[in-house]
């Protein structure tokens, strides 16, 4: 898992608690052999894809080095706020 330095921002400014849900649900997501199984597709980009933790949005796109699949966090925030 790796972060632009968008949503590294992002992540930081969340409360503890929430980053530390976000992390270990992550950390759940990219243990699994297809991380993107748990994920749905943002309509209207081809490589983005959404995470849900509570009410927060996570949105990745995925770099495949052969068998490993890297998630690049793109954009963290409320779902209210997210897909602005």
């Amino acid at each position: 898992m790796q972060f632009t330095p968008g949503s590294q921002g992002d992540f930081l400014k969340l409360p503890q608690n929430i980053q530390w849900r976000i992390k270990k649900k992550m950390e759940f997501f990219i243990q699994t052999e297809n991380p993107l199984y748990f994920s749905k597709k943002i309509q209207n980009h081809d490589h983005w894809y959404r995470f849900r933790v509570g009410d927060y949005r996570i949105i990745v796109t995925p770099r495949d080095t052969k068998t490993l699949i890297i998630l690049i966090i793109v954009k963290i925030g409320h779902r209210r706020d997210i897909y602005e």
